[in-house]
């Protein structure tokens, strides 16, 4: 019994719960947005210290704003609600032992009748209330050409701090009457959700294009490149991490110091914008052969008490919550988080966020620059007039690079 106002989100729930992941099967650098005429999802997450309990799931279809919709199950899918995840796999060779489980979308159970926003709730099979996690995705039928651009000429400064997003819609496919009320337009930057963009309006409407330039709404903070590092193996130190040192009952890396990157000369580097890989050396199966360290994560920086820092990335959900917010230690001059990770390559950020707000700012962590290399994905919805539902008919990521 969830609020009709309440948001969903890719949240994760129960301590048992670590290492979830939702994405496509044939694009694992994407958003998990499939075609409703083809295309798998795959949900990938660990169990610790499992029991022998079961896991169930239930499909719950969305508004374009990832509030629920008042359409019944019946209306958004072929198939029955409370099924069971019956793939699962238990850990070999690891210190820390998991469950590991797999469930792909669609499959024989479930089919997906409409386009648009899902969520998939994953709860203890005899126990409904016992909510793991939820993660989002969606279905698109692609009836509109996105095209776009990024540049650094924006209304704000000139090849300095901040993107300007420009794009255009071609509905040619699809009678359209109403565009500026009828289309609903979502941008998620490197798929954040704190900065989100949408409620904007286009500049210009000709024949069945919308075009979307010079939009203050569409200015972005440039950021950075994310930070990286990698802990394959307890038998060195990989990239990004000072040290591996086993305290029973875990493996635990330490982070190299991190600083402030700011008020620097940008440096490029090829990262994932803030995803993660399970990965391990000398191991056939990184899903149930990758161990969990604990990684201790440092930022070394004075005291901010105007507002908090977060970490941020795909490796907390870029959630701002207890799992990400860092704590500032005041022996040691820097803010500092300990979070158990699966052996992988992770990408990361230090966000901060001005008490009272919702929104964060690089500027004073990670530094802002033009030439960063930024992806930005565009989500157009359509629901006309008396539509009971938004149909997600297009969507495109756009990069600088």
């Amino acid at each position: 019994n969830v609020n009709a106002q309440t948001v969903y989100e890719t949240k994760v729930l129960s301590g048992q719960v670590q290492t979830l992941q939702l994405k496509t099967d044939d694009q694992p650098n994407s958003m998990p947005v499939i075609n409703l005429d083809g295309g798998l999802l795959e949900l990938n997450f660990d169990i610790l210290n499992y029991s022998q309990g079961r896991y169930a799931y239930s499909i719950i279809y969305c508004d374009a704003d990832w509030k629920k919709s008042s359409l019944s199950p019946i209306e958004y899918m072929n198939g029955f609600q409370g099924m069971i995840i019956e793939d699962y796999t238990q850990s070999i060779t690891t210190t820390t032992l998991y469950r590991n489980y797999r469930l792909f979308l669609p499959n024989d159970d479930i089919e997906l009748k409409i386009s648009g926003n899902y969520v998939i709730e994953v709860y203890e099979e005899d126990n409904p209330q016992k909510v793991l996690f939820t993660a989002r995705f969606a279905a698109v039928e692609p009836l509109v050409e996105i095209a776009g651009s990024i540049n650094s000429r924006t209304d704000i400064d000139f090849n300095k701090e901040h993107q300007q997003l420009e794009f255009e819609i071609d509905y040619q496919k699809i009678p359209i009457a109403y565009p500026q009320n009828d289309l609903k337009i979502f941008v998620y930057q490197n798929n954040r959700i704190d900065n989100v963009r949408t409620g904007f309006q286009p500049q210009s409407m000709t024949g069945n294009k919308s075009t979307y330039r010079h939009a203050r709404d569409l200015i972005f903070e440039a950021g950075n490149e994310y930070r990286r590092i990698e802990f394959l193996t307890h038998r060195f130190s990989g990239m990004g991490i000072e040290r591996v040192q086993y305290f029973n009952p875990y493996y635990h890396a330490d982070v190299v110091i991190d600083k402030t990157r700011s008020n620097q000369v940008h440096q490029y580097d090829q990262d994932q914008n803030g995803r993660f890989y399970i990965n391990c050396n000398d191991c056939d199966e990184p899903g149930i052969e990758a161990d969990y360290y604990v990684v201790h994560f440092s930022y070394k920086a004075d005291l901010m008490p105007k507002g908090d820092i977060y970490l941020s990335g795909d490796l907390v959900q870029n959630q701002f919550d207890k799992n990400s917010r860092m704590e500032y230690n005041s022996e040691t001059g820097m803010y500092e988080k300990a979070l158990l990770l699966k052996q992988g390559l992770y990408n990361y950020q230090y966000l901060y966020v001005p008490k009272g707000e919702s929104q964060a700012t690089l500027a004073l962590t990670e530094g802002n620059y033009y030439q960063t290399e930024n992806e930005y994905t565009v989500f157009v919805y359509y629901r006309p007039m008396g539509g009971r539902y938004d149909r997600l008919i297009g969507k495109r990521t756009i990069r600088n690079m």
